[in-house]
């Protein structure tokens, strides 16, 4: 029979660290409640889980890069056409589309909340327990074509795919040149039908020519992005005209 004494040992050993912290508390309780071996051992296992789930989520934020406070309850839907609170409801309480490695682009001109509406998306996608990743879509294509440049671009791309979602903001602005062209081309293809892209951008597909050099890649991306997606059009005030307005009316 098991030493007793030796349980914390043994729990340590097993990375049971909730159970090792309250096995004595909850053991004090179940006896002055009298419950059945198997209710205690039920116990310790819903809170060992429910402290996991919690650190998973943790860990899920801290790696997720989404900017802070971009949360879809202060969200302003009533200040524009193009999207509803419905509909992000129902990609954020059903997010199979991630899983099945579609798409959802948000296009629309600067300072209609584009960035806070694809952030709000990945922060309940998180919540769900679905791995989000945010970047600059400036920035992420310019640490991939330095990737390309030292032959690693096979492996950060494989990297990213241990997250569904991948959020690229403001993709209108990624400079044109055949490798930036190239390493977003090659990103794009790479997700396709294995991982999700949330795409921002203040470039309608018409103009998407200004982000490849060549037309039959444009075309080629614009194909492989639309296949499987959910399309938003923004159109309204900008909010930062507003707040600028607000602010000089006060003065």
């Amino acid at each position: 029979m098991a030493n007793v004494a030796a349980l914390p040992i043994m729990l340590k050993a097993l990375r049971l660290a909730c159970f090792n912290t309250h096995w004595e508390s909850v053991a004090q309780k179940a006896t002055a409640e009298q419950w059945m071996p198997e209710q205690y051992l039920a116990e310790l296992c819903a809170m060992e889980l429910s402290a996991r789930e919690d650190k998973r989520l943790q860990r899920y934020h801290k790696e997720s890069g989404l900017p802070p406070g971009k949360m879809v309850a202060n969200f302003k839907f009533d200040a524009m056409t193009g999207v509803s609170a419905q509909q992000i409801a129902r990609l954020t309480q059903d997010a199979g589309w991630a899983q099945r490695g579609e798409n959802v682009l948000i296009f629309g001109a600067s300072g209609l909340g584009k960035t806070h509406l694809a952030a709000a998306i990945g922060y309940d996608l998180i919540e769900a327990g679905t791995r989000v990743k945010f970047a600059n879509a400036t920035h992420l294509v310019q640490e991939l074509q330095l990737a390309k440049e030292k032959y690693d671009l096979a492996d950060v791309l494989t990297k990213l795919d241990k997250y569904a979602v991948l959020i690229l903001d403001d993709l209108g602005y990624v400079k044109k040149s055949d490798q930036e062209s190239s390493v977003l081309f090659e990103l794009i293809a790479h997700r396709y039908e294995r991982g999700s892209l949330i795409i921002t951008s203040n470039q309608a597909f018409s103009d998407w020519d200004q982000l490849f050099d060549d037309s039959v890649m444009t075309v080629a991306a614009i194909d492989r992005l639309v296949h499987y997606a959910t399309i938003f059009t923004l159109e309204g005030e900008s909010y930062r005209r507003k707040t600028s307005l607000k602010r000089i009316q006060k003065d």
